[in-house]
């Protein structure tokens, strides 16, 4: 099997401008997910929560006190695992903000890979055959209810990035085909 690109999707605690990341998850290529909470414990300015996006992700604080991982483990698990790697997010504006909220509270320094667009990878698949943008084309609208169909749930890091890795085998059979 062709090894995938590598998907990344994070949760937060909230929209805000003072929200911060709660759950982060990334495929292998061969692609295994890891998924991991983040705990906001011993980060005093981590304090916003939104009750509204606790009820879409189903993760509370406790939880994350609890079973979270601290954000400097995680930044060096991350740059351990995606060190020089492109990464692709289907929310580029908020998941590299969640990002740098993550990696500014760790000791790691900055990410040790980038973040481009899943859209813009979708394209180089289906683009040239199905023309325009991907948002709102019904060929690619059609391949994302189908990837839906085939991912346990949604709003959960782990579920995101396996709908991502879903929608890319669905666009890259699809652009095959039309090729």
């Amino acid at each position: 099997m062709e090894p995938l690109p590598i998907f990344i999707d994070l949760e937060a605690s909230s929209l805000s401008s003072t929200s911060y990341p709660i759950e982060v998850a990334w495929n292998a290529p061969d692609g295994t997910i890891e998924a991991y909470l983040i705990s906001p414990a011993r980060i005093p300015h981590w304090t916003d929560w939104s009750v509204e996006a606790e009820q879409l992700h189903g993760i509370s604080r406790a939880t994350l006190l609890t079973d979270g991982k601290q954000p400097s483990w995680l930044c060096r698990r991350m740059n351990h695992q995606l060190a020089g790697t492109v990464v692709y997010s289907d929310d580029t504006e908020y998941d590299h903000m969640w990002l740098a909220t993550l990696f500014a509270v760790s000791v790691c320094g900055g990410p040790a890979f980038t973040i481009h667009s899943a859209d813009d990878l979708l394209m180089s698949l289906v683009g040239p055959h199905i023309g325009g943008r991907v948002q709102g084309l019904p060929q690619m609208e059609a391949m994302k209810q189908a990837a839906w169909r085939q991912v346990a749930g949604r709003h959960r890091a782990a579920w995101d990035v396996q709908y991502l890795v879903t929608l890319y085998t669905i666009a890259k059979r699809q652009g095959a085909q039309d090729g």
